[in-house]
């Protein structure tokens, strides 16, 4: 698990991937009609926090690359963490609109 920590690009990877799963599984809660309010409300209580803290530990790991690739898995990080925030916002402004 150290080896694993100490590069950065693999760490970054592996943290695209997760978060890449976890708007996945959001997106895809969403869309099942299956699923209920409570528990769809109980999945993003528990997902997004998780989702946060490996977008933000990537995007700090991606400043560590020495490669080429360190441009784009900073711009995927980034954007990975301006659509999380974007997406708390509109949250938390439509929160007391809907019935």
């Amino acid at each position: 698990m150290g080896k694993f920590f100490k590069n950065a690009l693999k760490v970054s990877i592996a943290s695209l991937v997760i978060s890449i799963t976890l708007y996945v599984v959001i997106i895809g809660l969403f869309l099942l009609s299956v699923v209920t309010a409570n528990i769809f409300g109980t999945v993003i209580k528990i997902i997004v926090p998780i989702l946060t803290l490996v977008t933000i530990l990537g995007f700090i790991y991606s400043f560590f690359i020495k490669a080429k690739q360190k441009i784009p898995f900073l711009t995927l990080h980034f954007v990975s963490l301006c659509a999380l925030s974007f997406g708390i916002y509109l949250a938390v402004s439509f929160q007391g609109f809907a019935p």
